[in-house]
C-alpha cells in the first residue's frame, strides 16, 4: 500500500508540471496560439493538459477561426499506386498552398462537386450515378442505400442512365443538407427525371422522386467537358439555380419566348422548382440574329458562380473582357455588372471561384489544373495551387481546428 499523502503529492506535483509546461500566463498563451496556423495549433495540443485546454476551449477555436478565414479548398485525388490509400480528399490552405488535412476514402475515381459547404460532395465514382457526402471532421461517408429511388427503378432496365446533373446545398431555416440530382439517357430530346435526398447521420438514406424542371436546363453530358464540374449550375442559401439550355432550346418553339442566359431556381426548403429568372440582357443582345449553328457557342460562354454568396452570371466572349454580372435583386430580376476583366489567355478558360477581401479574384484555369489569382488593383497575375483535376474542386468553409487527430 501507497504511504498516506502519496496521491495528494501526486497532485501537486502533476499541477506544477503542468504550469511548468504553460510556461506563459494564459491569456498570453490563448494570443500566442491565435497567431499560429490550425496545423501547428493541433500538434501543441499534444504537448501537456493546459495547452489542449486553451487550443480546444470554445472561444479559442471560435477567436481562430476568425483569425485564420482560409479561405480553403476540397480535392479529391487518386494515386496511380493503388493500395488502401489510393483515393479521397485533401483540405488545402490557399494562402499557404499547404494540404491541412487528407482524408481518405473507398468512393474511388469520384470528384468533389462544386459547393461552399463544411461537408464534400463526392459525385460519380464507380457508377455514374453515386452521389456520397463526406464529413472532413470525422472522415465519415454517406450516401444512399438504393442506387434510385422506387418510383424510377425501371429507369435502371434501360442501361443508359446517368445523372445529368447534382446540387448540393444546405437549406438555412432548418440546417438540412440536401442532394438534388437529374436524370437522363444522354439523349439532348428528352427532360430529366429529379431526385433528391435529404442527408443525416440517422437511418439509411434514401432518393426520393419528384418534378423535374419543365424546361432543358444545361447539364455535364450535353456540353464541353468544361461544364463537366457543374459550371452552369450553383447553390446559394438554400437555392439552386440553372442555366437554361438554350441551344436545345431555340430547336424547340420554347426558343422562342426565353432567352440565352435564363436561368430556373430550384428551392431546397419547399423541393420545388421556382419560376424562370431572367439573365442580364446585354446577355441576350442580338438573339433575333442567332443561327442554329450558333447556340451552343453562346452556352460556351455562360457560366453561373457563387462569389461572396451572390449569384454571378459570368459572360466570356473570345476577344472581349470577361464580365461578371451579380445579381441585385431576385424579385425584380436586377443584374449588375461589377467587374470586366481584359485576360492574357482565352476567356472561356478561367472560371471566378472566389472573391476575396483584398479585391483579388480566384479563377480555375481549364486545362493547366491551376488555381491563379487575379488582383483587380495592379492587373497582374499568380499562380497558387495546381489541382489534380480542375473538374474536382469546391470551397471547405468548415472550422479547421474541429478537425481533431486529422490535421497532417
Amino acid at each position: 500500500m501507497a504511504p498516506p499523502g502519496t496521491s495528494r503529492r501526486r497532485g501537486r506535483r502533476g499541477r506544477r508540471a503542468a504550469g511548468r509546461c504553460a510556461g506563459l500566463p494564459l491569456d498570453a498563451l490563448f494570443e500566442i496560439m491565435l497567431r499560429l496556423p490550425a496545423r501547428d495549433v493541433c500538434r501543441l495540443r499534444a504537448v501537456c493538459r493546459s495547452w489542449r485546454a486553451v487550443a480546444s476551449d470554445r472561444a479559442f477555436v471560435d477567436a481562430h477561426a476568425s483569425r485564420h478565414p482560409g479561405p480553403y479548398v476540397a480535392a479529391s485525388f487518386s494515386d496511380d499506386d493503388g493500395g488502401d490509400e489510393s483515393c479521397g480528399v485533401d483540405i488545402v490552405d490557399l494562402s499557404s498552398g499547404d494540404i491541412v488535412k487528407t482524408i481518405y476514402t473507398d468512393v474511388s475515381g469520384s470528384r468533389v462537386q462544386r459547393t461552399r459547404l463544411d461537408l464534400v460532395c463526392l459525385v460519380e465514382g464507380p457508377s455514374p450515378l453515386d452521389a456520397t457526402v463526406l464529413d472532413p471532421v470525422t472522415g465519415a461517408t454517406y450516401s444512399p442505400a438504393k442506387r434510385i429511388s422506387a418510383d424510377n427503378e425501371d429507369l435502371l432496365s434501360s442501361g443508359r442512365l446517368i445523372m445529368e446533373s447534382c446540387a448540393f446545398g444546405k437549406v438555412p431555416s432548418t440546417g438540412e443538407y440536401k442532394v438534388l440530382r437529374l436524370l437522363g439517357s444522354g439523349n439532348p430530346c428528352e427532360l430529366y427525371e429529379c431526385e433528391i435526398m435529404t442527408v443525416n447521420s440517422a437511418g439509411a438514406l434514401q432518393w426520393r422522386a419528384i418534378q423535374g424542371p419543365q424546361l432543358p436546363v444545361c447539364s455535364s453530358n450535353n456540353m464541353s467537358v468544361w461544364s463537366s464540374n457543374n459550371m452552369r449550375s450553383v447553390v446559394i442559401n438554400g437555392v439552386a439555380y440553372f442555366l437554361l439550355d438554350y441551344s436545345r432550346l431555340y430547336c424547340s418553339n420554347d426558343g422562342l419566348l426565353i432567352r440565352p442566359g435564363n436561368i430556373v431556381p430550384f428551392n431546397l426548403e419547399t423541393e420545388e422548382w421556382m419560376g424562370i429568372l431572367n439573365g442580364p440582357k446585354p446577355v441576350a443582345r442580338g438573339r433575333d440574329m442567332i443561327v442554329i449553328s450558333s447556340t451552343l457557342e453562346i452556352m460556351e460562354q455562360l457560366s453561373l458562380a457563387d462569389l461572396n454568396g451572390s449569384l454571378v452570371m459570368v459572360h466570356a466572349v473570345y476577344g472581349s473582357p470577361m464580365d461578371l454580372w451579380f445579381l441585385s435583386d431576385l424579385e425584380q430580376g436586377l443584374w449588375v455588372k461589377k467587374y470586366s476583366i481584359d485576360f492574357e489567355y482565352y476567356n472561356n478558360n478561367a472560371y471566378p471561384l472566389l472573391l476575396l477581401d483584398d479585391e483579388k479574384i480566384v479563377f480555375l484555369l481549364r486545362g493547366t489544373n491551376v488555381l491563379q489569382s487575379y488582383d483587380l488593383k495592379d492587373d497582374t497575375y499568380t499562380d497558387i495551387l495546381v489541382l489534380p483535376d480542375f473538374r474536382s474542386v469546391g470551397i471547405y468553409t468548415g472550422n479547421l481546428l474541429s478537425l481533431e487527430g486529422g490535421l497532417n
